[in-house]
C-alpha cells in the first residue's frame, strides 16, 4: 500500500511539472515577419512556414453527410532558446496563440514507457515521444450545457455564443503482453486522462 501511495504522488508531481498551455498574446514574430490574430491560415504558413505539427479537430456534419473541418492547431518548434506556439485556427482564420514550454531539437524518441504518458502532456509532445497509437477512436467535439439568454417578457432561448466546443479524442497504446493496454484521453490537444486496460498483446 505504501509503494503505491508514493507511486501515485510521484506521478502527481511529474505532471505538476508538465508545461501548461499559457496564453501568449496576439501576435507571433517568425524571423523578421509579425503575425496577429484573426490573420487568415496561408498568410500565417507563409511568413512562419510550416508547422512542426498540424492536427486537424473535424465533425461529422448531417446536413451534408461528411466530416467538415472545424479547427486547425499548428504547432511550431523553434528549438531549446524559444517556447513552443501553438496556433489554433477556427474556419481558416488564426484565433489564439499559446505556449507549450521550452521547445526542443526535434528527434522522435527511441524508448516509449507506459510511465511517460501523463495527464497534462501535449499531442504533439505525446506522438513524437510514443509515435502512433495502436487505436484511434471516440474523435469528436462535446459542448457543455448552452447558457440561457432572457428577453424581455420571461422567454428564454439557447445561445452558443459562448459555448467553447471540446474536442476529445481516445489514443489507445499496445506496450506488449508484460504491461496493461493504456488508452488516453486528450481534450483540445492535451492529455486529460490515462486509463489501464486489458492485458498488451504480441506484434508481429
Amino acid at each position: 500500500m505504501r509503494s503505491s501511495w508514493l507511486l501515485i504522488g510521484s506521478l502527481l508531481c511529474l505532471a505538476a511539472l508538465l508545461p501548461s498551455p499559457v496564453r501568449a498574446g496576439e501576435t507571433l514574430r517568425c524571423g523578421s515577419r509579425i503575425v496577429s490574430l484573426d490573420a487568415l491560415a496561408p498568410a500565417v504558413y507563409a511568413a512562419c512556414g510550416e508547422p512542426a505539427y498540424r492536427d486537424t479537430w473535424d465533425y461529422f456534419d448531417q446536413s451534408y453527410g461528411r466530416y467538415v473541418a472545424d479547427t486547425e492547431v499548428w504547432t511550431y518548434n523553434f528549438g531549446p532558446n524559444q517556447l513552443l506556439r501553438i496556433l489554433r485556427f477556427r474556419r481558416g482564420r488564426l484565433r489564439t496563440i499559446e505556449t507549450d514550454g521550452y521547445g526542443f531539437y526535434a528527434q522522435a524518441d527511441s524508448h516509449c514507457a507506459p510511465e511517460d504518458i501523463v495527464p497534462g502532456l501535449s499531442k504533439y509532445r505525446l506522438a513524437l515521444r510514443c509515435g502512433e497509437p495502436a487505436i484511434k477512436d471516440a474523435a469528436g467535439f462535446l459542448f457543455g450545457e448552452r447558457p440561457y439568454l432572457r428577453y424581455r417578457g420571461g422567454d428564454r432561448a439557447f445561445s452558443n455564443d459562448y459555448v467553447t466546443p471540446i474536442y476529445r479524442e481516445a489514443w489507445t497504446y499496445n506496450f506488449g503482453p508484460r504491461y496493461f493496454l493504456r488508452r488516453v484521453i486528450l481534450e483540445n490537444g492535451r492529455i486529460t486522462e490515462v486509463i489501464d486496460g486489458d492485458r498488451g498483446y504480441a506484434t508481429p
